[in-house]
């Protein structure tokens, strides 16, 4: 049975977990996790972590957007050689 299986998969606020689930397999070691989506299974492997992790914050922001809730972003400081202002 895949991830997804069962799920409404126009729903962030569902999609998600599992999403996030089938990532923490990945980083404890599996080398593999299945996962099906809209009539295509696919197999997520280490390789694309990063792309897998950008992918389920952008459904947390969608469901929290669902929800009525703001998403939350760092805010990110930038380094300048020339010094403020330049």
């Amino acid at each position: 049975m895949a991830l997804l299986d069962g799920l409404d998969l126009t729903d962030p606020c569902l999609v998600w977990p599992r999403l996030q689930e089938a990532y923490f397999k990945l980083l404890a070691g599996e080398t593999e996790v299945r996962v099906r989506f809209r009539e295509r299974e696919v197999e997520l492997g280490r390789a694309n972590l990063q792309l897998l992790d950008r992918e389920i914050q952008k459904l947390k922001a969608a469901c929290e957007r669902r929800q009525g809730r703001r998403a939350r972003y760092a805010v990110r400081a930038g380094f300048n050689p020339r010094g403020p202002g330049a």
